[in-house]
């Protein structure tokens, strides 16, 4: 599920990053075709804005539109994803994704129509070639932000460069309070040690993003000036295949059980209200899948529990894969819950999920004998815990 709450910080920087050079290349595309940006507002206001002063209202009218048309896009991502969210949708941001690859459709059609000479002369084509163009950006730039929490931007770079003007300094201060006077034999330790740190994971985050952009314009020009009619049919593959691959192996989201209507805990007879008011239960996804889904970001997971649940039981449906990415951020929320004096149980754990976690050493961390088969289970050792622990 792409969502803001499901996605890692891992799986977001790789979706900005993979995004971010669609959106240079488009960008470049239209510059070099239509004489237009699509995805950079703040030019294109600026345009606007000039336009009206010097009274070229054609220029006004296109600029202006150009604009409306980002602004459109955006909103119908919010629409779409919002609307996905509220009919519980596994896969809330696969739309927005299906109708921007549409849009850049539309627009590489209208590349290929200037390339011919076909329409040239009408002006309509330009205007509905940018604003195709621009709505595209606006839905990308709505989605990611929506994805990545407010965090990244994927169509232009202004907030990208300002953020890592403001990351680089708060990552040198650091460094220099960790080796002020230490001797600089130690720096290459130091480097070793800082590499999990959050600003310098952000300042990689915000450089690949950058270079990705770039990289896109690079290649956008490129395949533009040697195959102009057929030089966006690369971006529309790619969001394509985001979207097949979303669609294929979702991002699972963490939702606490239903009290009354789940069919796992009516099957064990486990009435919910007579449960203890600590004790907290979650499933990774749905009970009945269809697809191997891939984890949600467990950390975001502990940032929204209530302070009450002193004892989390997390049930794993057996399609969830738990790679190397997803252990270590169960590692990361599990050693979270435990500087908080509260405790992790994982049911439902398959033999398959069981050898990977004894390979990533999260059974000595867990205790084997919080890693048990069914919820049953589960629930009997997290009442048991809850029993031993001392009062809050």
């Amino acid at each position: 599920m792409l969502s803001a709450k499901a996605y890692s910080f891992r799986q977001k920087s790789k979706l900005a990053i993979s995004l971010s050079w669609v959106g240079g290349f488009t960008n470049v595309v239209a510059l070099m075709a239509c004489h237009s940006m699509v995805s950079h507002m703040t030019g294109t206001t600026t345009w606007f804005g000039q336009a009206l002063v010097i009274g070229d209202w054609p220029a006004a009218g296109l600029v202006g539109f150009v604009v409306a048309a980002f602004l459109t896009g955006a909103a119908l991502s919010s629409l779409m994803t919002e609307s996905a969210r509220r009919q519980g949708r596994a896969s809330k941001y696969v739309l927005p994704l299906v109708v921007e690859a549409f849009l850049l459709m539309v627009f590489a059609v209208g590349v290929e129509c200037l390339h011919f000479g076909a329409l040239r002369e009408s002006r309509s084509v330009l205007w509905w070639m940018v604003g195709a163009a621009s709505m595209a950006m606006g839905l990308q730039n709505a989605t990611v932000t929506r994805i990545s929490g407010s965090e990244v931007r994927t169509t232009h770079l202004t907030g990208v460069v300002t953020d890592l003007g403001l990351e680089g300094v708060q990552y040198l201060l650091w460094w220099r309070d960790r080796v002020r006077s230490r001797h600089w034999s130690r720096n290459g330790r130091m480097f070793r040690v800082s590499q999990r740190h959050p600003s310098l994971l952000r300042l990689a985050l915000l450089a690949s993003i950058f270079g990705s952009f770039v990289l896109g314009v690079m290649v956008g020009t490129l395949l533009y000036l040697r195959w102009p009619s057929l030089a966006m049919i690369l971006p529309v593959l790619f969001l394509l295949f985001i979207v097949w691959k979303d669609y294929r192996t979702p991002i699972a989201d963490t939702r606490e059980l239903d009290p009354l209507g789940d069919p796992e805990l009516k099957a064990y007879g486990i009435v919910h209200s007579l449960l203890p008011r600590g004790l907290g239960i979650f499933r990774i996804g749905p009970h009945l899948q269809h697809h191997a889904t891939r984890p949600p970001d467990f950390a975001a997971w502990v940032d929204r529990l209530p302070e009450r649940w002193r004892v989390l039981i997390l049930a794993i449906t057996p399609l969830v894969r738990l790679n190397t990415n997803a252990l270590m951020d169960l590692d990361a929320a599990h050693e979270r819950l435990r500087r908080n004096g509260r405790r992790l149980i994982l049911c439902g754990v398959t033999p398959i999920q069981y050898r990977a976690l004894e390979a990533a050493g999260m059974l000595d961390k867990l205790g084997a004998e919080n890693v048990l088969p069914d919820l049953e289970f589960a629930v009997a050792q997290g009442i048991e815990m809850l029993g031993t622990q001392a009062p809050q």
